[in-house]
C-alpha cells in the first residue's frame, strides 16, 4: 500500500477534493455532458474516437469500462479479477490528463490515484476527468455496454442528457473481422458465442444484434445518432461533418482535414507495457487483405463464412440490417 500512496503522490492534486460538487477540483472548468460511442464489437468505435479525438474542441479516450460497476471501488475490484485488459483505458487516460503521461511511471501513479478514489462513485470519477479536459468535451468509446441492458441503463443513469453516437457496420463485414479474431483466442466472452453448437463457436451476428436492439430501444430514452462505418468509408468528410454538427463542434473544412489522421490522437496504437489495452482489436490486428472490405451483395442471404453449418444471418439481423439500409 505504501507503493500505492507513493505513486498517487507524484499526480498532481492526488486526492479527491472534498465538498465540491461532482468532485470537481477547484479552479477547473464548468463541463459539459461526455458523449459515447457506442455499438458492436468491431464496428470502428475506437477508430471514431481517434477521429474524433484530434477536434481541438473534443477529448476522445480508450475504452474505460465505466459502466461494469456504480462506485471506484466495484469498478477496480473488477479490473483486478478480469481476464482481459478492461482496466487499461482508464489507467491510460488517467496517466495522460493527471500523472505526466501514458509511461510506466504514469500508469503507476494512475494506479494510486484511482486508489486514493475508491470511495468515490463513478459518475463523481466521470466529472472529475470531464473537467481534466474541458474545455475540450470528453468522448467515450464502448463496444460492451451496448451488449446487455443492465448496462446500458447505468450508462443512462451515469449520464442521462449524454449524446449517444451508435455506429453501426455490416454484419457480414463486422462478422468476418471478429470472426478471425476469435479463431485462436482462449478468452471469449460468453456472450459472443452460439451455444446451439457443439463445442461453442464465437458467432458475431449474435453480438450484432444484441447492440443493436438494445440501441434502438434506448433511442427512445436518450438523444443518439446512428451513423455506418460505410457511410464514413464512402464519404468521410461528409459524415463527419453532419457528426460534428450534431454535436455542436466546429465542421470547417480545415478542422475535418486535420481530423483525417487518427493517427495523432494520443492513445492512438498501444499504451505502455504496464497498461497496452484500451483499444478494440479491429484497429490494432494485421488483418488479411480484403478481409474489412465492404460486404458483397447477397451477403445478408447466403451462406456465412465463419459457419461450417451453410447457415445464413438470423432473420432477425436481415431485418434489422436491411432497416439500416443494407
Amino acid at each position: 500500500m505504501s507503493t500505492i500512496r507513493a505513486a498517487a503522490a507524484s499526480c498532481g492534486s492526488a486526492r479527491p477534493a472534498r465538498a465540491m460538487p461532482r468532485s470537481v477540483e477547484p479552479g477547473m472548468a464548468e463541463t459539459q455532458t461526455p458523449v459515447w460511442l457506442l455499438g458492436a464489437p468491431f464496428s470502428g468505435l475506437t477508430w471514431l474516437a481517434g477521429v474524433l479525438g484530434t477536434h481541438p474542441q473534443l477529448y476522445a479516450t480508450p475504452q474505460l469500462h465505466l459502466t461494469l460497476a456504480d462506485d471506484v471501488d466495484g469498478l477496480l475490484d473488477i479490473f483486478a479479477t478480469s481476464q482481459g485488459e478492461h482496466g487499461h483505458g482508464l489507467l491510460r487516460t488517467v496517466a495522460e490528463v493527471a500523472c505526466g503521461g501514458q509511461t510506466d511511471a504514469g500508469v503507476a501513479a494512475a494506479r494510486g490515484w484511482l486508489e486514493q478514489r475508491r470511495k468515490l462513485k463513478v459518475s463523481a470519477l466521470l466529472a472529475e476527468l470531464a473537467a481534466r479536459v474541458a474545455p475540450r468535451r470528453l468522448v467515450i468509446p464502448d463496444a460492451e455496454t451496448a451488449l446487455r441492458p443492465y448496462e446500458l441503463l447505468r450508462l443512462l443513469r451515469l449520464a442521462p442528457d449524454a449524446p449517444l453516437v451508435q455506429l453501426v457496420r455490416h454484419p457480414y463485414t463486422q462478422g468476418r473481422l471478429m470472426s478471425a479474431w476469435g479463431v485462436e483466442r482462449l478468452f471469449v466472452p460468453m456472450d459472443y458465442k452460439d451455444y446451439s453448437q457443439d463445442p461453442p463457436q464465437v458467432e458475431p451476428q449474435i453480438p450484432w444484434l444484441r447492440a443493436q436492439m438494445n440501441l434502438d430501444r434506448a433511442a427512445g430514452y436518450a438523444r443518439l445518432r446512428r451513423i455506418t462505418a460505410e457511410d464514413l468509408d464512402r464519404d468521410f468528410l461528409d459524415t463527419l461533418a453532419g457528426l460534428c454538427q450534431w454535436l455542436g463542434v466546429d465542421a470547417d473544412p480545415v478542422t475535418l482535414e486535420l481530423m483525417a489522421d487518427p493517427g495523432r490522437w494520443p492513445y492512438a496504437g498501444l499504451g505502455p507495457a504496464e497498461a497496452p489495452g484500451g483499444l478494440e482489436p479491429d484497429v490494432l490486428m494485421d488483418w488479411p487483405a480484403g478481409l474489412g472490405a465492404q460486404a458483397p451483395a447477397g451477403s445478408l442471404e447466403n451462406p456465412l463464412p465463419w459457419r461450417d453449418d451453410g447457415a445464413a444471418f438470423d432473420p432477425q439481423v436481415q431485418k434489422l440490417a436491411r432497416g439500416y439500409g443494407y
